[in-house]
């Protein structure tokens, strides 16, 4: 049994997309949850609207009065879903067809597998990372040198053997994955500390320490808008809050100490006056 939990915030247009491709597919899951996370944009009478449109009765709403974050809210979907397997799909993004399928008899076929991740594109078609290398402060640095190679074949196959203590356990995106219950059960969920962004990166990590593997399933497609409800400047707020937090949380003292100081440089540049003290602020407070 998989239940699909699509997490929502002011992205009305996208998740209108999101759930008409899923009603297309419905012969391949039992269930659709929706959170809104206190949509200012009328995203939830949208969804009120589609499910009587679609005749989509796979499909429920749970509508906050209060934005949770992106974790929070998945945890809240996990916790009110049926299914053995949890499909995480963001409100910007939709599977192929055949995807879904493809993702569920990977996780099936081995029970040390506690992810599978499709394999990612832009909705024109173009390649999009899936996965990145383990986050630290040389991770990051590799990651910005391979993104200007996105769009090469080369640049999202899995890492050579000889490259892999450079790279490290590589860490898959949440905006399509599908997750073993008892693994996502197992590790918590993820860390509700995290408002936003990081929490993928903390879920694939949790999840290998325990004693789980996770996969790349390259038959299976999904598209991915992107950022298709960030907002700017809370975005970059929340992005390095979350991006501190993780670091104090897995990294030693000395990357932290690194990555404090290359930020203090970056933010003192920042040319918007009130997000450079808000920023600068995140260093000396802490996230």
């Amino acid at each position: 049994m998989i239940s699909i939990l699509v997490v929502n915030h002011n992205g009305r247009e996208h998740l209108h997309h999101c759930l008409s491709e899923l009603a297309k597919q419905r012969d391949t899951f039992s269930e659709v949850i929706v959170v809104d996370n206190a949509s200012t944009d009328d995203s939830v009478t949208m969804v009120r609207e589609t499910l009587v449109q679609e005749a989509f009765p796979e499909c429920r709403l749970l509508a906050l009065e209060e934005n949770l974050g992106f974790g929070a809210a998945n945890n809240l979907a996990a916790a009110a879903a049926a299914g053995e397997q949890l499909l995480l799909l963001n409100s910007d993004a939709w599977l192929a067809d055949g995807a879904l399928p493809r993702l569920s008899a990977a996780l099936d076929a081995d029970p040390r597998l506690a992810l599978v991740a499709p394999q990612l594109r832009y909705p024109d078609g173009r390649r999009q990372f899936a996965w990145a290398p383990e986050t630290s402060v040389l991770g990051e640095a590799i990651q910005m040198q391979r993104n200007r190679f996105e769009q090469l074949a080369w640049a999202h196959h899995n890492p050579s053997p000889w490259l892999r203590p450079l790279i490290g356990a590589a860490w898959f995106s949440a905006a399509c994955v599908l997750v073993r219950r008892t693994a996502f059960e197992a590790v918590g969920g993820f860390d509700e500390k995290i408002f936003m962004y990081f929490e993928d990166v903390d879920l694939s990590r949790r999840l290998r320490l325990a004693g789980w593997k996770l996969q790349s399933v390259d038959d299976a497609v999904a598209y991915h808008v992107k950022g298709g409800s960030r907002p700017s400047a809370r975005g970059e707020i929340e992005y390095r809050r979350a991006q501190l937090y993780y670091y104090g949380k897995h990294r030693p003292a000395w990357e932290q100490r690194l990555l404090n100081w290359k930020l203090r440089r970056k933010f003192s540049r920042c040319q918007d006056a009130e997000l450079r003290s808000q920023l600068l602020a995140l260093l000396s407070t802490g996230p």
